[in-house]
């Protein structure tokens, strides 16, 4: 894959899963640096358009708001609304928490956090997790996300209601692949649920989806055009605007 964006390599090491984000057992992170390339690739297909932000981001497979946040962390800027929705009700309050690091207020309590345990234990590691809450609080001081939350939903049931997300400029999800994560609803043919249920609440004329997945899963709907595609090691990736009903 060619990085156009995020072509020059560099430390994401205050991402990290479990350092200042919060990790959910049995669900997945991401890599950050395709996450921002992915971000911007979807920023200037929406500036083609037309379509100006700030924009709003959905992850309908959200997990514990890995990709959410971090994108949200890099591009707050850019962004307005932050969503995210998963089948598994139990990753939410991971997906909570992770959201309100968005703010200046739940990552203030978060570097409390982690000073409590600094002062109790004095590990390295507690330490340059403060040092990198400092950072991450510079991040996200001129973001202009005004709401991040998330909600419980199949996102390939027909009656999974996805009202919330409706206005969604930019869909970014990681698709599950098996190890830690698969599907769990009941369809047998989920990626072409997932494109079904996500074409009515897009707007052809400003909206992109951007999905993630293993080399396996066959990523097309006639429903969706595929503007790009990239090959990530043992990932794909491809980015689709919907078409016209």
């Amino acid at each position: 894959m060619e990085y156009l964006y995020e072509s020059a390599p560099r430390s994401f090491e205050d991402f990290a899963s479990g350092r200042v984000l919060y990790n959910a057992r049995g669900t997945t992170s991401f890599p950050v640096r395709l996450a921002s390339e992915l971000a911007q690739r979807c920023f200037h297909l929406l500036e083609q358009k037309g379509a100006e932000g700030p924009y709003t981001l959905y992850d309908p497979c959200c997990g514990g708001a890995y990709l959410l946040t971090v994108v949200g962390m890099l591009h707050g800027r850019r962004l307005g609304r932050i969503i995210g929705s998963d089948i598994q009700p139990d990753v939410l309050p991971i997906a909570g928490k992770n959201l309100s690091l968005l703010r200046k207020e739940g990552l203030e309590q978060r570097a409390e956090q982690i000073k409590s345990l600094y002062e109790q234990y004095g590990k390295p590691s507690h330490r340059d997790a403060l040092e990198s809450a400092t950072r991450l609080k510079e991040l996200i001081a001129e973001s202009a996300i005004e709401e991040a939350a998330c909600f419980q939903s199949d996102i390939t049931d027909p009656k999974g209601g996805l009202d919330r997300a409706r206005g969604t400029h930019i869909v970014m999800t990681d698709l599950p692949y098996g190890d830690l994560v698969s599907w769990s609803g009941g369809s047998g043919e989920p990626v072409q649920r997932f494109f079904d249920q996500l074409h009515p609440i897009l707007d052809p004329a400003c909206s992109v989806v951007a999905v993630i997945s293993d080399k396996g899963q066959k990523l097309k709907h006639d429903r969706f055009r595929r503007l790009q595609y990239m090959k990530i090691g043992k990932r794909q990736a491809a980015i689709f605007e919907p078409l016209g009903n």
